[in-house]
C-alpha cells in the first residue's frame, strides 16, 4: 500500500514537474517580446527576457508563397508608433523574424505606455500593411528557465540584468538553443531545450578567450549566435561584446558542465554584435556558397564564408592578445550600417531592420544577397540622365537595373546605348 502511494505520489510530482515546464496556456502573452525565432512550418518562438520564459505559439497555416518580392517599407517605424498610439521615439526593436512560408515579417517590440513598459508583436508584408499580432488567439506552451539574471544586478546604474537573461535563440532539429545570462562568477551560459517543450533542459556555463581585453572571460554572454554544421559537426558560432567570434560543439552541452569555447577570430573592438545569421548565395563566379553574416552595431556588418569557418574550427584556437585589428577567420566588410536585426528572407534576399541616417526613421527593407547595398541609397555618375551605357559596361547595366528594380524604381531601368564604341 505504502509502496503504491509513493509510485502515485511520484507520478503526481512528474506531472507537476511538466507542467510548470511545458504550461500549456491559450491566452499566454509575454511580459517582454524579445527574441524571436521560427521552427518549422508555423510555430513561432518568442523569449521574455524579463520573466525568463520562451513561448511557443502555433500560428494558423498558411499558404507558402511562390514568388520572391523585396521589402521597401521606408518609414516603417512611424508606421509601427501609429498603430500603437505612440510617439516614435518610444518604440524599441528587439527582433525580426520572416514567416518560412507566407515570408511576412514579424517584428518585436517594447513601447512605453505611460511609465510602464508594453511588449507588442507586429506583422507586416512586402504591400505595407501592418498588423499587431493578438497572440493570445493562437495555442501556446512555455519553458520557465531557472537560475537567469534578475534585477537586483543593474549595468551602468539603471539598465537591469534581466534584459540579457535571453539573448539569442536558434531552433536546430528539435532543440532550441538558449543563450543566457545566470546568475554566480560563470554566468554566461548556453542552454538546450527539447520542443515540444519538457521538463528536460540542460545549462551549460561558458568559458571563452577575450583577445581585445587579453583574459579568460565567464560572465559576459553570447550576444549573437548561429547554429551550423561544421565539417560534420553540430557547434554554436557565438559572438561576444567587443568583439570575439567563438565556436562550441554542441555535443559538449551538457548540464551543470563547464565547457571553454575557441575563439576563432576578433571582429574588432568597440563593438556590440547584434545578429548572427546564416545564409547560402551566389558568389561573383556564379557559385553557391555558404555564408554567415555578422551584423554589428558599431562597426561594418561582417561576412564570413562558412569554409573559413571550418578551416580555422580545424586549428587551434587565438590565445594572445589583439588590440586593435582584426585577427582569425578572414572577412569582408559589408556596407550595412544602422542595421539593427536581419532575417534570411528567401534564396535572393535578407530582411532587415535598419535606422535611416537621413530621416532618422526605421526602415523594412530587404538587401539582395551577394549584393550587399541598395542602389537608391546613393548618387553616382550612373544616376545622370545623359549617362550613357555602352556595351563593355553591360555587366554593369543588368546589375544595377536589378537592384533598381529590388529598390522599388523599375521605371528607372536603363537601356544601352545606340552607339556600339564608346567616344
Amino acid at each position: 500500500m505504502f509502496k503504491t502511494k509513493k509510485i502515485i505520489q511520484g507520478i503526481t510530482a512528474a506531472a507537476v514537474l511538466s507542467a510548470a515546464a511545458m504550461n500549456v496556456q491559450a491566452d499566454a502573452t509575454p511580459l517582454s517580446a524579445t527574441i524571436l525565432e521560427f521552427a518549422e512550418k508555423n510555430t513561432l518562438f518568442v523569449a521574455d527576457s524579463d520573466s525568463s520564459k520562451i513561448f511557443a505559439y502555433t500560428l494558423p497555416e498558411v499558404v507558402p508563397t511562390k514568388t520572391s518580392e523585396s521589402y521597401n517599407l521606408e518609414g516603417a517605424g512611424s508606421e509601427i508608433a501609429e498603430l500603437l498610439g505612440v510617439k516614435s521615439t518610444d518604440v524599441r526593436y528587439h527582433d525580426i523574424a520572416i514567416h518560412p512560408a507566407s515570408k511576412e515579417a514579424y517584428i518585436s517590440v517594447s513601447y512605453l505606455k505611460g511609465k510602464k513598459k508594453v511588449s507588442a508583436l507586429i506583422k507586416a508584408n512586402q504591400k505595407g500593411n501592418f498588423e499587431k499580432v493578438n497572440l493570445k488567439k493562437y495555442k501556446s506552451t512555455v519553458k520557465s528557465l531557472t537560475k537567469t539574471a534578475d534585477d537586483s544586478v543593474k549595468f551602468w546604474r539603471d539598465i537591469p540584468a534581466t534584459t540579457l537573461a535571453i539573448t539569442d535563440l536558434d531552433y536546430v532539429n528539435g532543440t532550441l538553443y538558449v543563450s543566457s545570462l545566470s546568475t554566480g562568477e560563470f554566468a554566461s551560459t548556453l542552454r538546450k531545450v527539447e520542443y515540444p517543450f519538457t521538463d528536460k533542459d540542460t545549462s551549460t556555463n561558458i568559458e571563452i578567450y577575450h583577445t581585445v581585453h587579453d583574459q579568460t572571460e565567464t560572465r559576459a554572454p553570447i550576444r549573437a549566435m548561429e547554429v551550423l554544421n561544421l565539417n560534420g559537426v553540430e557547434t554554436v558560432v557565438a559572438a561576444y561584446t567587443c568583439t570575439p567570434l567563438v565556436t562550441i560543439p554542441t555535443a559538449e552541452l551538457s548540464d551543470g558542465a563547464h565547457v571553454k569555447g575557441k575563439t576563432i577570430a576578433e571582429l574588432g573592438y568597440g563593438n556590440t554584435p547584434l545578429d548572427v545569421i546564416k545564409f547560402t548565395a551566389t558568389d561573383h563566379t556564379q557559385k553557391q556558397e555558404d555564408f554567415v553574416l555578422v551584423i554589428n552595431k558599431e562597426r561594418s556588418a561582417d561576412l564570413i564564408r562558412v569554409a573559413d569557418l571550418v578551416e580555422a574550427n580545424n586549428k587551434e584556437g587565438l590565445s594572445t592578445p589583439e588590440m586593435w585589428a582584426k585577427a582569425g577567420v578572414p572577412t569582408r566588410p559589408i556596407p550595412l550600417s544602422g542595421v539593427l536585426q536581419a532575417a534570411d528572407q528567401d534564396g535572393q534576399y535578407i530582411a532587415t531592420l535598419k535606422r535611416n541616417m537621413g530621416t532618422g526613421d526605421i526602415d523594412l527593407i530587404s538587401y539582395r544577397k551577394g549584393a550587399y547595398f541598395r542602389l537608391n541609397d546613393f548618387i553616382s555618375e550612373y544616376n545622370f540622365k545623359d549617362y550613357k551605357y555602352y556595351p563593355e559596361q553591360e555587366m554593369f547595366r543588368n546589375f544595377q537595373n536589378l537592384l533598381k528594380t529590388d529598390a522599388g524604381y523599375p521605371d528607372l531601368t536603363r537601356e544601352l546605348s545606340k552607339k556600339e564604341v564608346k567616344k
